[in-house]
């Protein structure tokens, strides 16, 4: 499963476009948990994440999640965010 984060328009905000490969093939694209708090106190993440909230499952599979454009905005602003997604850091909240 390689999942996309994507904002209203459908421009990719995160995905394999983004990652570095070699961490992708060693740990995957991104983690999973079944809570918010295991999400953020996860050792993929750092100490303080960013955390948005998805508006609705997208996509083959629907394993795209789509996010408001405010939210993508904040992701794509933080260019310590495009480290941080390079080296697929990211947690996906399951419900």
């Amino acid at each position: 499963m390689s999942p996309k984060i994507v904002d209203e328009n459908g421009a990719e905000v995160y995905g394999s476009m983004i990652v570095d490969k070699n961490y992708a093939v060693s740990q995957g694209i991104s983690g999973y948990a079944r809570d918010l708090t295991a999400a953020q106190s996860n050792q993929r993440v750092t100490n303080n994440p960013l955390t948005v909230k998805g508006l609705s499952a997208e996509g083959a599979g629907k394993s795209d999640i789509k996010i408001n454009n405010e939210d993508a905005k904040k992701i794509r602003s933080a260019t310590e965010n495009l480290s941080f997604m390079k080296k697929c850091r990211v947690m996906i909240v399951l419900d």
